[in-house]
């Protein structure tokens, strides 16, 4: 590798029969115009003052064939597109009759003469831009795409060009500006790990997203050019194609989460990636993973597969809704069990076939509508999300890895298994949701509300188009004295408070505005006219406005609302009947410590569980007690690298203001305990500061927290 201080113009855009590509694995043009204006007025700044401005490195590698250079670019890619569009801008800028010589040279800096056409261009870009980088450069203006950043970057640059020469800098000074830009030009050697340069350079620099560093990371290993190309169009940009640009990043997080089975930081994806790539290490079965499991992700995401039914696709919806997205990673592994469901909809099958794979589809259909009441339930309820990551991270092993067998009863494991948990995890009851139909604020809970409007009211075959209509509250958001008198003076606040953003008291309508904060009875006779005159069809969520025996609204006609809507509500998502509990899981409890508020009350003080001890990176530790947790932990922690703790003991480690040594070579006092010939340790804490002593231990060895937890199980 060879490093140079270069200036960009005239030691790299002009020489002279070389051609720099950038490869289909980087990233695409991405400069904004507010980047590009920065580096104008950084370059017009430079002639003001007489000095160069420097842009940054420009890193590639090179290889000559019969006197010409290939120059694919590992990292500056942006900047050196970004500086040929304001050449190529400049160009187009400079007159007929005015100065040639620069316009001349422009020329020649950006193409080849005397060569084949391929060969034309001195920068080529990857596939997605290409084209609106040739157009560019080609002279095809009226072509561009308006909204790509070439195209608007391009015209910017003409604008301010424009400006400033009205403004009385001349093109000489402008292209001295240029000029004057300098880089650092990094040459690699054959021999040189263009990947590790890559990660290098970026780990402190353009803050890549973590699908460009897997992507890159993928495609920079394949050396032949033609083979790079082939892969990026057949597995990545099929990926993308797939699952859409925008959910590239998640996929590989909720695909790793999957593999791994436990909670994953998302800043560590790519050093996940690349230990899980490391592991299979065969190229083409990990790009045949990533496309397999982005056809699940269609299905669980995009909700838009082809290779799954409509019911399907309409069930996983659900989640999305929801946003409940932690999810993805069980499904995943879920769809692959279910992966033959895809014949149905690829392959000709005999009707046996069909009828067998029918049965495994059906089973699959249950197991989505089983997880979407699931996160309803929990929506409505509004059971705390906190632990939902690391739930079903790993749920399917806990469900499926004891005991094989449950892998026949799939849907019933995994049924038996959330309806039989002891902790907030569990599905909640009847009795839950229906309270929380009830008494929590439907209100804030906007995407739940309009979806339970959407399955009470087109329960039927003509069904109404509710997307453009907004909630209404019947009892008034903003109460008139009328409203305030009807439900009695002393009464109302409190009435109001409990009910107002609640089922019973919210409907759909086109008409908000209109029915404002009036009475009651006028809301009602405002309804039956709009009915009368067909300008609303929604009948069956209004049943109360159409009563003639229903005069007034107060508490009593809220609940009895209430009841009606949820008993809809939780006809179509029953609690499960008939739950095995016969079947055996692997029930241990996490309770993780990275939270510095939470010392485990609510599993310690609870009498449905004890202690079994711990787990750490997978493994599960048996402990009785927090002193023995306290004491393995040193015990691993000193097996990895004693040189912490050791240092610890050479210094008696004490508290600032203590008395008491903690850490020895040698037992200091009584309340030490032996960790080994060379360690003695304070052990005798509360529980506060044992879990406080691992936080800073795992600190201090700089271990991610997520790796470790407690483990609780059943009381027999």
């Amino acid at each position: 590798m060879q490093a140079f201080n270069r200036k960009l113009y005239t030691k790299i855009i002009e020489q002279t029969y070389r051609q720099y590509t950038i490869p289909v694995y980087q990233r695409s043009y991405s400069w904004k115009k507010q980047q590009c204006n920065q580096l104008f007025d950084d370059i017009i700044d430079s002639v003001k003052k007489g000095r160069n401005h420097y842009l940054g490195s420009l890193v590639y590698s090179e290889k000559t064939e019969d006197n010409f250079s290939f120059c694919p670019i590992i990292d500056g890619q942006q900047r050196l597109t970004t500086v040929i569009l304001l050449l190529k801008a400049l160009y187009d800028s400079i007159g007929y009759e005015d100065n040639q010589r620069i316009k001349n040279r422009i020329y020649n800096s950006l193409y080849n003469d005397n060569c084949e056409d391929r060969y034309k261009l001195k920068l080529k870009s990857i596939d997605s831009d290409n084209e609106e980088l040739e157009k560019v450069l080609m002279g095809s203006i009226d072509d561009l795409d308006s909204t790509s950043n070439i195209s608007i970057n391009y015209f910017n640059f003409k604008d301010r060009l424009k400006k400033v020469i009205e403004e009385g800098m001349t093109v000489d000074e402008i292209f001295e500006g240029i000029t004057n830009l300098e880089i650092v030009e990094i040459i690699l050697a054959e021999e040189d790990d263009a990947q590790l340069i890559f990660e290098s350079i970026n780990s402190t620099g353009m803050n890549l997203e973590t699908s460009d560093l897997i992507r890159n990371f993928l495609l920079m290993g394949i050396k032949d050019a033609g083979k790079q190309r082939e892969y990026y169009k057949k597995y990545w940009v099929k990926l993308q194609n797939d699952i859409g640009k925008e959910n590239v990043e998640k996929f590989f997080y909720d695909f790793l989460v999957m593999k791994d089975t436990r909670y994953i930081e998302e800043s560590k994806v790519y050093e996940n990636f690349k230990t899980y790539y490391r592991l299979i290490n065969n190229q083409d079965e990990v790009f045949e993973e990533i496309i397999k499991y982005g056809e699940y992700y269609k299905l669980i995401v995009c909700n838009n597969s082809r290779a799954y039914s409509k019911k399907s696709n309409v069930l996983c919806s659900l989640f999305g809704l929801l946003k409940h997205s932690t999810i993805y990673p069980f499904l995943l592994n879920v769809c692959e069990d279910f992966k033959d469901i895809q014949k149905l909809y690829k392959e000709s099958l005999s009707n046996e076939e069909t009828e067998q794979i029918r049965i495994k589809e059906k089973e699959f259909n249950n197991i989505l509508f089983l997880f979407g009441n699931y996160a309803l339930r929990r929506a409505v309820a509004e059971i705390p999300s906190s632990s939902l990551r690391r739930f079903y991270a790993g749920l399917y092993d806990r469900v499926f890895e004891k005991n094989k067998s449950n892998l026949e009863k799939y849907y019933k494991a995994l049924e038996a298994y959330i309806c039989t948990l002891s902790t907030y995890d569990k599905m909640p009851s009847d009795s839950t949701f229906n309270e929380g139909l009830h008494y929590k604020n439907m209100y804030k809970k906007s995407r739940v509300l309009r979806y339970f409007f959407d399955i009470i009211e087109n329960d039927n075959k003509e069904r109404v188009d509710m997307s453009d209509l907004t909630i209404e509250h019947i009892l008034p958001e903003t109460l008139s004295n009328q409203w305030k008198k009807n439900l009695g003076e002393d009464k109302y606040q409190e009435i109001y408070d409990k009910y107002v953003h609640t089922l019973g008291n919210l409907s759909i309508t086109g008409y908000n505005s209109e029915y404002s904060n009036y009475p009651f009875d006028e809301k009602k006779k405002m309804f039956k006219s709009y009915i009368n005159e067909d300008k609303t069809k929604i009948t069956r969520l209004n049943k109360e406005l159409l009563d003639e025996e229903i005069t007034f609204w107060g508490e009593k006609e809220i609940i009895d609302r209430a009841d009606r809507l949820s008993e809809i509500i939780i006809d179509k998502y029953p609690y499960p009947v008939d739950i095995d509990e016969t079947l055996e899981f692997d029930k241990y409890y996490e309770f993780y410590i990275d939270d510095v508020d939470n010392d485990g009350d609510e599993y310690v003080d609870n009498p449905n569980y004890k202690l079994y001890g711990f787990s750490y990176d997978g493994i599960k530790y048996k402990s009785n007690n927090f002193k023995n947790i306290f004491i393995d932990i040193i015990k691993l922690l000193y097996s990895f690298n004693p040189t912490i703790l050791d240092k610890f003991a050479e210094e008696k480690f004490v508290f600032e203001n203590g008395t008491r040594i903690v850490f020895s070579k040698e037992r200091e006092n009584d309340w030490q305990t032996e960790v080994n010939s060379n360690l003695y340790v304070v052990t005798n804490y509360s529980r506060h500061m044992i879990l406080w002593w691992i936080r800073e231990l795992f600190n201090k060895y700089q271990i991610d927290l997520s790796n470790f937890c407690i483990l609780f199980t059943d009381k027999d």
